[in-house]
Parts: C-alpha cells; sequence; structure tokens
C-alpha cells in the first residue's frame, strides 16, 4: 500500500481552483460601497450628535453621549470625529451649506438686486424661525466649545464668499441700470442684510434661552428690516 506521501496509485487530490482576479470595474464598486456605508454613518453620527445638543445642552455634549445616542462604541465614533469640538463644527459646517443654498436660490427669484437684499432676510430668518435650535447648531454653540478646525473654518469662508458674490452681482446689476440709490456698496449691502437676518435671529434665541421674548414678533421685526432694506436701496 502506497504511503500517504508517496506517488503510488492512489487518486491525486483535485487541484485548487484559483479564485478570479479582481477587475478594476469590480473594485471601483466595492470602494463606492464602502464609501457610501462610512457615509451613512458619518450622518448618523452627526444626526446624533445634534439630538444629544437640543436634548442635553452644549455642556453635556460628549463623544460618549454621541457614540450612545448613535449605537456605536467610542473606538467607532473616534474613527470620525476625534473631538466633541470637531464634532460641533462639522455640524455647524453642514447647516452653514444647507442655508447658503436656501439664501441663493432666494437670492436668484427675487426681481432686483435691492429686491434680493429683503429676499436673503426673508429666506433666513424664515428658515429658521421654526428652528432656532438649527441656528444654534450654526452660529452659537460651536463658538461655546472654542475654534473650529482649519478645513471647517475655510468651508465657511468660501461658503460666505460665495453667498456674498452672488447677492453683490445683483446689486452691481442695479446700480449699472441706475436703480440702486448712489452712495451704497453692493458687498457691504449684502452683509448689512446678512447681518440683519442674523441679529433678529440671535435676539429671538437669546431671549428665549433666557426665558424672555420680544416686543413684536419675529415676523413683523422681518418685515420692518425688509422694508427699510427696499426703501434705503432703491433709487
Amino acid at each position: 500500500m502506497a504511503s500517504p506521501g508517496s506517488s503510488g496509485g492512489g487518486r491525486k487530490p483535485p487541484a485548487r481552483r484559483r479564485a478570479p482576479p479582481a477587475t478594476p470595474g469590480a473594485d471601483a464598486e466595492r470602494e463606492a460601497r464602502k464609501a457610501r456605508r462610512q457615509e451613512g454613518r458619518r450622518k448618523a453620527i452627526l444626526t446624533a450628535a445634534r439630538a444629544v445638543l437640543v436634548r442635553e445642552g452644549i455642556s453635556r455634549l460628549t463623544l460618549e453621549a454621541v457614540a450612545a445616542e448613535a449605537d456605536l462604541s467610542k473606538p467607532s465614533l473616534f474613527y470620525y470625529f476625534r473631538s466633541k469640538e470637531e464634532l460641533a463644527g462639522e455640524l455647524a459646517v453642514e447647516g452653514l451649506a444647507r442655508e447658503v443654498e436656501v439664501l441663493e436660490a432666494a437670492v436668484a427669484g427675487a426681481g432686483s438686486g435691492v429686491e434680493a437684499l429683503a429676499a436673503l432676510v426673508r429666506a433666513k430668518v424664515d428658515l429658521y424661525a421654526e428652528d432656532l435650535d438649527g441656528f444654534r447648531v450654526v452660529y452659537l454653540w460651536p463658538q461655546l466649545l472654542g475654534r473650529q478646525s482649519d478645513s471647517q473654518r475655510e468651508r465657511v469662508y468660501a461658503l460666505s464668499a460665495r453667498l456674498n458674490d452672488v447677492l453683490e452681482a445683483r446689486l452691481q446689476e442695479d446700480a449699472r441700470a441706475g436703480r440702486l440709490a448712489p452712495g451704497f456698496q453692493p458687498r457691504r449691502l449684502a452683509n448689512v442684510a446678512w447681518t440683519s437676518a442674523h441679529g433678529l435671529l440671535a435676539l429671538v434665541a437669546g431671549l428665549e434661552d433666557a426665558g424672555g421674548t420680544t416686543r413684536h414678533t419675529l415676523s413683523q421685526l422681518r418685515d420692518e428690516t425688509c422694508a427699510l432694506l427696499l426703501r434705503a436701496g432703491m433709487r
């Protein structure tokens, strides 16, 4: 009888089949699925962070609390965000990106540059009127935690500049057509409109946090601001 290691008359074991080589298309699809999973988890983490912020307040925002809310381990969360400051900063940047999209649409749909000033104020106030927590997420809470990362700050500057460029271009059209009152600088007017809306929202949010209210409603203050901009800007 042949031994197991001999080359006697025993049957040879079947040759092992080699897996077919991966194709570039398969590799790309695998990477795409991985990227989608990671983006889905990242969004779930940000949703959890917002829920913790709104429910518990900025002082209780911790990586542990967010991990528990998102049903993740802290090391898994740490893979995406390394600090609560980075988390809050990312929430703010993404909220600002959504805001800029809304305001750009309002500016583009206005009949003139001066009317776009009022349209921006109205759109910004209306965006946050029923979601003051959203305003706090973008503008108030991150500042209490500290500085944003360099990359987050650069994205904020780029978004702000993009919006100002769109509004300034509309105002420049008015200036060339003689519709803009003399003495106004389009870029400054763009900043004034945004700051006016921001100030109204900050006032109402701050008073609400202190348990107070404004004498006039937010919509009344919004409308008065829009009227002032239209009267001052139109020739």
